[in-house]
């Protein structure tokens, strides 16, 4: 076969269309890296240097878990339902058992409470050993349980009569509690039957 060559006036022709092609192809590539810059500095602005960055989050409940998966923290509201005599929102804590032992919370009935729950209780026992209660009235009441969950120091306040603080210990048979009062106008001594 035999080649075809250009003829000597196409040469400068082909030459000066490759260096518009190679000034074209330069362009692109440039105009990709200002493509690329302007991307990364668009989800940056959008996301913030620091992470993603909201301005509000509306959720029902937030699980915080450990390594293994279990719930150690929740924030919300309980879900309906639920075994507490008030169903309640606020922060809740748990063990790594994944077993409840405390939180900060609102209460259905009024009330604000802080408590700290034992991990291990005898059958029929409640876990709860500390606690800080406001109630829907604005009374307020700081609670102190032994292993038993007796009741063993209450400090009672309201808003009416003053404030009263109670120690208490169970008789040696446990059926009872002496309990000592004291208050503005007078220190008490009762029993109380645990019927």
């Amino acid at each position: 076969m035999s080649q075809v060559l250009p003829v000597a006036n196409e040469v400068p022709q082909m030459e000066g269309r490759v260096m518009k092609l190679e000034r074209s192809l330069r362009r692109a590539r440039w105009g990709m890296v200002g493509l690329l810059l302007l991307m990364v500095a668009m989800s940056l602005a959008w996301y913030g240097f620091g992470g993603i960055v909201q301005r509000e989050i509306r959720v029902h409940r937030i699980y915080a878990v450990d390594d293994t998966g279990t719930v150690r923290v929740r924030v919300g509201e309980d879900q309906s339902g639920g075994n507490r005599l008030s169903r309640v929102a606020g922060v809740v804590v748990y063990d790594t058992t994944g077993l409840e032992r405390g939180g900060l919370a609102t209460m259905a009935n009024g009330s604000v409470a802080l408590g700290l729950d034992a991990q291990h209780s005898e059958k029929g026992v409640p876990r709860d050993r500390i606690g800080l209660m406001v109630d829907g009235k604005g009374n307020t009441m700081f609670l102190l349980e032994d292993g038993q969950g007796v009741p063993i120091v209450i400090a009672k306040g309201a808003a009416a009569n003053g404030g009263v603080l109670q120690v208490a210990e169970a008789t040696p048979d446990g059926k009872q509690l002496q309990i000592r009062t004291l208050g503005v106008h007078g220190d008490t001594q009762s029993t109380e039957s645990d019927d």
